[in-house]
Formats: structure tokens, C-alpha cells, sequence
């Protein structure tokens, strides 16, 4: 027999997850080893980047050029250093602030475009249509493409890198909102506060949103992965960080021409820019796993 509950006038909002739920999904998550590997990968990148005036050894613009393209483990230089003498154990420590923080920039940008249009397309039906179109306008572009056109327009600079990025990232965020809003305001807890005269704000805020949680932060890690591949893409293109700024991608482009002689000055920050994107990726991977189990059946 279905349980009956008693309206009253100042209604109480039912949570259709338990508190534990999210405990539930941490343990999940950590009986995963690829996915703790990526979290632990995550931390000591944060941790370098915020340790970094303490960790790196030598300014990371400073240029020697008695000591350029020393090779790994040069004595004062483990890493090496480029053809213009500097250290590339140092600029790849400064190099994962600039990574890191245009990548959160970027994904904070895109998360609150992309979740302010999902929810509004998913509740407002009327809004749906013209919503998801503008969407559709902007999958039709290839999201390289997309921030290059952005970049072009707004000038070269790691912050209109963030911004291309954010606005690259807006649609797959509005969609993946937007069909978890499609499904959860049809619930009876929702209807509920419907019927009690609730506002759609409120119902939307409180009530919608914070059970759309697990798909965000999800989506959310895994773009942290393309914010930061796509950061170093960019500036590769000379579209994004400038010399002597101390960028990976940017390291990558100025390292090419010395590929054969000095082949670290490439690898080197081709391996930091990896070990960057596999962790978030697999780390991503766990949360989606850890948060429905079902799907690995």
C-alpha cells in the first residue's frame, strides 16, 4: 500500500538521495586503482603548481646561454635546459599553474553557461527549442575550430584562451543539464512542491539542480582534461601563451626545431601535458563509474 503523505502548509522538500549516498560513491570510487592513480597524479600536479616558487630550482625566464640544451641530469639542471639556457624543470612547475588555472577557468566558465541554459531548456518547454538550437549552432563548428574563430576575434592571450574554451565547452554541458532536468522534474517530490506554490526558481535551485550534481562534476573532470589538452594545443599554434612564458604547448613549439639535438625539450613537457590528461580522464571515468555502477554490467 503506497504511503500517504500529509501536506502542510509550509512543506518540507524531500530528498530523493540519501545522505550517505555520496559517502557510498567515495568508496566506490577508491576500490577503483586506475581512478586513485589519477587522483593521486592530480594532487601532486596541484601541489606543484602551488609549491612552485619553493620546488623550482631557477627563475624559469632567466636565460644563460653558456648553459643552453644541457641534456637530463645535468649537474644544477635534472631536467635539462632549452637552447636558450633556461631550466626546464622549473618552467614545467610554472608551467602547470598556467595549465591548471586556465583550465579551471575555463570549465567554471563553460559550467556556468552550460548549466544556467539546461536548466532553463530542460523546465521551460517554450525556451526548450530555441535553447537546444543555439546549442545545435555551436556542435556544428569542431571545437578546435570554434576557439581559434573565438581567439581570432577576442585577440591572442591566455585569457581569451579560457574564454574560447569555456564557450567551446557551454553545449555539451547545456545538454547533459538538460536531459538530467528533463527527468528529474518529473517527480513526485517535484510535483509536489508545484502543488504547494512553490516558485519555479526555488524548485529549480533547490530542488533540481543539486540532484544534477553527479553528471556536472563528472563532465566537469573530464573537460578539465580537454580544457587543459586544448590549452596546450593553442598555444602550440602560437595562439595562446606568448615566449618567454613558461606554457607546455608553448615549450613543445619552441622545443620542435631542436627535436633531434635536444629531443627532452619536446618530450618533456609532451609528458607532463599526458600524465595531465590521462589523470583527469581516468579519475572521470571512476566518478561515472562510482556514481552508477550499472553501467559497468
Amino acid at each position: 500500500m503506497p504511503e500517504v503523505v500529509q501536506a502542510t502548509n509550509s512543506p518540507v522538500a524531500v530528498t530523493p538521495k540519501k545522505d550517505n549516498e555520496w559517502l557510498l560513491i567515495i568508496k566506490r570510487l577508491l576500490r577503483n586503482k586506475l581512478a586513485v592513480l589519477g587522483l593521486i597524479i592530480i594532487i601532486l600536479q596541484i601541489a606543484m603548481a602551488l609549491l612552485a616558487p619553493i620546488i623550482a630550482t631557477h627563475d624559469p625566464v632567466k636565460q644563460d646561454l653558456s648553459a643552453s640544451e644541457l641534456p637530463v641530469f645535468s649537474e644544477g639542471h635534472w631536467l635539462g635546459t632549452d637552447n636558450y639556457g633556461r631550466d626546464v624543470w622549473s618552467r614545467i612547475v610554472y608551467g602547470s599553474q598556467i595549465s591548471l588555472l586556465v583550465g579551471i577557468v575555463a570549465v567554471v566558465l563553460g559550467l556556468l553557461g552550460g548549466v544556467t541554459l539546461g536548466l532553463l531548456g530542460g523546465y521551460y518547454k517554450k525556451l526548450d527549442g530555441v535553447i537546444m538550437r543555439f546549442v545545435d549552432l555551436l556542435f556544428s563548428f569542431p571545437g578546435i575550430l570554434l576557439a581559434m574563430l573565438i581567439i581570432a576575434v577576442l585577440g591572442t592571450s591566455l585569457v581569451n584562451v579560457a574564454i574560447a574554451i569555456s564557450i567551446w565547452s557551454i553545449p555539451s554541458c547545456a545538454r547533459i543539464v538538460r536531459g538530467s532536468v528533463l527527468s528529474i522534474k518529473e517527480k513526485e517530490y517535484i510535483m509536489a512542491m508545484k502543488s504547494v506554490g512553490a516558485s519555479d526558481l526555488r524548485i529549480m535551485i533547490k530542488h533540481i539542480l543539486p540532484n544534477c550534481f553527479a553528471p556536472i562534476i563528472v563532465f566537469a573532470t573530464m573537460r578539465m582534461a580537454t580544457a587543459i589538452l586544448s590549452t596546450a594545443a593553442l598555444s602550440y599554434l602560437g595562439l595562446g601563451a606568448q615566449p618567454p612564458t613558461p606554457e607546455w604547448g608553448s615549450m613543445i613549439s619552441q622545443g620542435q626545431a631542436f627535436m633531434w639535438s635536444s629531443p627532452h625539450l619536446t618530450i618533456v613537457p609532451g609528458i607532463a601535458i599526458m600524465l595531465t590528461v590521462f589523470a583527469f580522464n581516468v579519475l572521470g571515468d571512476g566518478l561515472r563509474d562510482a556514481i552508477d555502477p550499472n553501467m559497468n554490467v
